[in-house]
């Protein structure tokens, strides 16, 4: 499985996850028995939601933020990084 495989499984993983545990904690006061403030809740759902939103946006930035490079590409002189340098 190559690197890009690997971000893409990921990506789809953390987004499905991040999805569920939005999906489950805005039913929940719907589904349960348990009588629930809903503006008590809300304020839980926004303070909790703000902190694993964080956290998915740091692993997000880790694996996605990073530029794509060829390891074996080297600069030539006067050619920004990332380029080859020109065969004559």
């Amino acid at each position: 499985m190559g690197s890009r495989n690997v971000r893409a499984f990921l990506a789809v993983a953390i987004v499905g996850v991040f999805m569920f545990i939005t999906g489950f904690m805005a039913i929940f006061p719907l589904v349960t028995k348990v009588q629930i403030g809903l503006n008590d809740y809300a304020d839980f759902f926004a303070k909790t939601a703000s902190v694993y939103t964080g956290i998915v946006g740091v692993i997000v930035g880790y694996y996605f933020g990073q530029a794509t490079q060829d390891p074996n590409a080297k600069p030539g002189p006067g050619k920004p990084p990332g380029q080859a340098p020109e065969s004559h």
